[in-house]
């Protein structure tokens, strides 16, 4: 039986998503209280791994389980078990029945970031501490939506993530804009919202780290601006901690199937054109 499950976790204590043998991971600690209550070995999927210290608000991942039977079929009690077994710092959301053809990783449509910023601590809340990126200058807000929209579109993000061997740089974004943070808590922050297809290795925080170098003054737009024709040295690499995964799209049940044989084709550069 296949399992779509929502999860969050505060990434500030795991050394990423992916298990990695002597330290913490979210999907080690997840598969270990899976495979605890179920008392099998349980392996997960996930839709996008995360980096050390990034954090989730809605990340997805599907397992395979064995035949469930008594309170455990009911996968809301599952899900209560195995919170009971996972730190305070990571949660499962909601889990329900993988539709055919689902695969966490393959079958999504997009995935949506949010980088959040403040010009200081003292400026915002502290609830935002170890989720925000302190500045020690107020970034030009008109300035970075002059960049943000270079970000759009179908193109070769070399120069702003590191490269997969036998994968490719080659992403579409959809959306890229900076705004000001509403609310109590978010209040004299700024947060940059990115949803693409799927996303390279660190590609948002040199996606950040390039604007805000240009908004600090030390490199001029056009040196952002350079870097999509053709691959230049990596910008700096944002902290972490401002990056949170918010949400991930998938297609109706129908299409999970086809969007996966889509998603698993590696892009190759003619698709640019031009």
């Amino acid at each position: 039986m296949r399992i779509k499950v929502e999860c969050s976790y505060n990434g500030s204590a795991f050394h990423g998503w992916a298990r990695q043998v002597g330290e913490r991971t979210v999907q080690g600690e997840i598969e270990r209280a899976l495979s605890t209550v179920l008392r099998s070995e349980i392996k997960i999927q996930v839709a996008g791994r995360t980096d050390a210290g990034v954090h989730a608000k809605a990340q997805i991942f599907h397992a395979d389980l064995p035949y469930l039977e008594g309170r455990l079929a009911d996968l809301s009690y599952l899900s209560n078990r195995v919170n009971c077994l996972l730190g305070k710092d990571v949660a499962l959301k909601r889990a329900e029945p993988a539709p055919p053809g689902f695969d966490a990783r393959f079958s999504a449509l997009s995935r949506t970031y949010v980088y959040r910023i403040s010009p200081s601590r003292s400026s915002r809340s502290l609830f935002l501490n170890g989720f925000v990126w302190d500045l020690n200058f107020n970034p030009d807000l008109d300035l970075l939506n002059s960049l943000a929209p270079n970000i759009l579109g179908l193109k070769d993000f070399a120069s702003f993530a590191l490269p997969n061997p036998g994968g490719t740089t080659i992403r579409e974004v959809k959306e890229a804009r900076w705004e000001k943070a509403e609310g109590e808590i978010g209040s004299g922050t700024l947060k940059f919202t990115i949803k693409a297809d799927a996303f390279a290795r660190k590609m948002v925080r040199f996606l950040v780290g390039g604007q805000i170098c240009v908004a600090s003054g030390k490199k001029p737009a056009s040196w952002f601006l350079e870097k999509f024709g053709s691959y230049r040295d990596f910008p700096p690499l944002a902290p972490a901690e401002g990056l949170t995964l918010e949400k991930v799209d998938y297609p109706e049940d129908g299409l999970l199937e086809a969007r996966a044989a889509i998603t698993r084709a590696v892009r190759k550069k003619d698709e640019l054109g031009g």
